[in-house]
């Protein structure tokens, strides 16, 4: 599929380049300890290893060139090449705790913008503890490693199996009110943020995610993954803290947590 003149498959493929450039060796500092911490000016943890990998994902995204001059907006580098139609969208390690910890649930994100509607079109996202990639782009589904992937086909609350994502950030959005309605609710909630719970509800494995106080590098790879494996994904522009509460899954569960939560 084409839209505005590019070519979304090779868009996704770009995506999924970027995302696997720094899997091996980010693998490998994650599992020897080999990297610094410190702490960025809003509390969150960031690694040297977190830099290397963004310039890794950067260098790859340049040395496509596609979409000729798109812009570059990073977690840890911020925005480079202003005033593109086009940007991607970049998490060099969703999930730095985990990481920090040798964790396998964290993972590189990779998205591609349509700057003008802020439609996300494209993406990839790398899960290298777990040896899996997730890809897809607008009219062409969503895909882990090479099979095509599904949100479930869950509808009632009762039989739900919903992700929460990290209790701290419930907090920090001021939403701390959705964990009771939440646990009486569904049949099963569990508690893990991140990348992890996304890519979990793209492939079917929980219903529905409700993930608070993200910044758009957080979810914009997942979007298009949610889309097109079927689902349904509700972002909510906060003005505290990142900015966003995300509401994802399959359609029917987000609708129905939708009119719980008064998300």
């Amino acid at each position: 599929m084409t839209i505005h003149a590019i070519d979304l498959a090779q868009a996704a493929s770009v995506a999924r380049r970027a995302a696997e450039a720094p899997s091996s060796r980010l693998l490998e500092i994650a599992r020897t300890g080999s990297f610094r911490t410190s702490l960025k000016n809003d509390g969150s943890p960031q690694t040297s290893a977190d830099t290397m990998a963004e310039r890794l994902v950067r260098q790859t995204l340049q040395a496509s060139a596609y979409p000729a001059e798109a812009a570059v907006l990073g977690e840890e580098e911020g925005e480079t090449g202003e005033g593109s139609k086009w940007r991607w969208v970049v998490d060099p390690i969703d999930g730095t705790m985990a990481f920090a910890r040798d964790i396998p649930v964290w993972g590189t994100l990779v998205a591609l913008q349509c700057v003008e509607t802020g439609r996300v079109v494209a993406g990839a996202i790398r899960l290298p503890g777990t040896d899996e990639t997730f890809w897809a782009w607008q009219g062409g589904g969503a895909w882990r490693n090479g099979e095509r992937i599904h949100v479930s086909t869950t509808a009632e609350l009762s039989r739900a199996t919903v992700a929460a994502g990290l209790l701290g950030q419930f907090r920090t959005s001021g939403v701390e009110h959705f964990l009771g309605p939440l646990v009486d609710a569904v049949d099963d909630l569990r508690i893990f943020g991140d990348v992890f719970a996304h890519v979990a509800a793209a492939r079917g494995a929980v219903d529905a995610v409700v993930d608070p106080d993200l910044s758009l590098w957080d979810f914009a790879a997942s979007r298009i993954l949610i889309e097109e494996a079927g689902g349904t994904i509700l972002v909510r522009h906060t003005g505290r803290g990142r900015g966003h509460d995300v509401l994802l899954g399959t359609p029917a569960v987000v609708n129905r947590l939708a009119l719980l939560l008064e998300f």
